[in-house]
């Protein structure tokens, strides 16, 4: 083992961290916020407050969750289509097991979900590619898949990826240093098992990838060297988005988090004048005495002044909360609404253009498309170190308007082919633009259906 000092970590990572935490909160909902660490940062104890009425007036409000409903509506609409992922047919079991994971495969299109809510909730991720350090020279294909000696990808959320840094090699800027953190299960023995903290360094050392584990800041092992094509790795195959941006939903989430705020002074407010409290003036009682309200007994005083009755709450103070509440949810929804709004643009001259343009000009949209880019540098990655040729991509779902034809539409477009004002590929162009036909179906192959079932023209008459 080898002796190293404590590194710091990159001062974006450290003026990054407490958004993730807030964006994390916000999403994970109420469970999550009562039981955090950051509870108290999140929600203040009042003045003088005990812990034990500090949870009594947390756990009286609840939290509205907002930014995880947002997050999981932006989701549906990417993945309502699969990811259509392009790659050699030797590469096809690998995008139906992006990860290798151990509890269940995770293909293209689940692999890039969990990428594109990492990207949402807290800005970028990371992605390791790996293969084992083994020769498979002499092995057939199925032997190579059945041990599974195959490139994989291991993921790190943003939390994880503490340092990093780029310098010129070979007179091109390169990536040559991360530093991960991680935690790795192993067994004590066969019933118990630890989870040990460690940290990752991949290095780029002299145009070599090597990787380093550090455990209690000493070198647990020797220096790792992976291979491709029995060859080092002259890069890091590590894909992120290093540069630690804002959060796409922490605005949203600073929100929500502020009407939970706003939920729980309500709650607490209503709570302390719900319950009607007796006032006496004039009364003299024994000190320790027991009395009891209702028509069970009566009290007297000498005082012609005495007086009693029940403090009561007046006033908008609870209104003016309630009124706060609704306009941080309509804030809310505007805020939610705006990965949807498209950029300013020139007029279009139909509203189905001004549509289908809102749909790819949002801000999901290029969030989604920036994903698709980073999921094609990775299949090419897991390309080259499967020694295969081919072009590879990955392209996310950006269109996000409501398809389909309503009847009148429908009605229309049959007529106009039927009195030969358009082809019958201009039909279906339409119908397919209108879902009324799966992706990747061409129009030779609807034809080829039709003439398989009797009907229409023989497809090598049409072709």
């Amino acid at each position: 083992m080898t002796n190293t000092k404590k590194l710091e970590n990159h001062p974006q990572y450290a003026a990054s961290v407490r958004r993730w935490v807030k964006s994390r909160l916000a999403v994970a909902g109420d469970d999550a916020i009562k039981t955090s660490a950051e509870k108290k940062k999140i929600v203040p104890m009042l003045i003088g407050q005990q812990d034990s009425q500090y949870e009594a007036m947390l756990n009286r409000a609840t939290y509205f969750n907002a930014t995880g409903r947002t997050l999981e509506g932006l989701l549906g609409m990417v993945f309502r289509k699969p990811v259509i992922a392009s790659v050699p047919q030797s590469m096809q079991f690998i995008i139906e097991d992006m990860t290798l994971c151990k509890d269940d495969k995770e293909s293209i299109t689940d692999f890039a979900a969990n990428l594109l809510k990492e990207d949402l909730t807290v800005g970028r991720v990371g992605v390791l590619i790996e293969r084992p350090n083994f020769s498979t020279e002499g092995m057939t294909t199925a032997q190579v898949e059945r041990l599974n000696l195959r490139p994989y990808c291991s993921v790190y959320p943003a939390e994880s990826i503490v340092d990093w840094r780029y310098d010129r090699v070979n007179n091109a800027t390169q990536l040559v240093m991360v530093r991960l953190f991680e935690n790795v299960e192993e067994w004590v023995n066969e019933y118990e098992r630890e989870f040990i903290a460690q940290e990752r360094r991949l290095l780029l050392i002299n145009g070599v990838y090597v990787q380093r584990i550090f455990r209690d800041e000493l070198q647990f092992g020797g220096d790792v060297v992976p291979t491709m094509g029995g060859k080092p790795l002259d890069y890091i195959p590590f894909v992120c988005d290093f540069y630690c941006e804002k959060p796409p939903l922490l605005d949203l989430a600073e929100l929500n988090l502020s009407h939970f705020r706003t939920d729980v002074d309500r709650e607490h407010g209503a709570h302390i004048t719900a319950v009607p409290t007796p006032m006496f003036a004039g009364f003299q009682f024994a000190e320790g005495e027991v009395f009891n309200l209702g028509a069970s007994g009566g009290y007297s005083s000498v005082d012609p002044q005495a007086s009693w009755g029940f403090l009561e709450f007046q006033g908008q103070g609870l209104g003016t909360l309630k009124e706060i509440k609704e306009e941080k949810q309509d804030q809310m929804a505007i805020l939610g609404a705006r990965f949807l709004a498209a950029e300013k643009n020139q007029v279009e001259a139909t509203k189905t253009v001004q549509i289908r343009k809102s749909g790819e000009t949002s801000v999901l949209a290029k969030i989604s498309q920036k994903r698709s880019r980073s999921l094609k540098r990775i299949l090419e990655i897991m390309r080259d170190w499967m020694g295969v040729n081919g072009d590879v991509s990955a392209v996310l779902n950006s269109d996000y308007t409501e398809a389909g034809l309503d009847p009148p539409a429908l009605t229309a477009l049959v007529s106009a082919w039927q009195q030969g004002a358009i082809s019958e590929q201009t039909l279906f162009y339409n119908l397919q633009h209108g879902e009324m036909f799966e992706d990747g179906v061409t129009f030779y192959d609807e034809q080829a259906r039709i003439s398989s079932q009797g009907f229409g023209a023989p497809i090598d008459q049409i072709i």
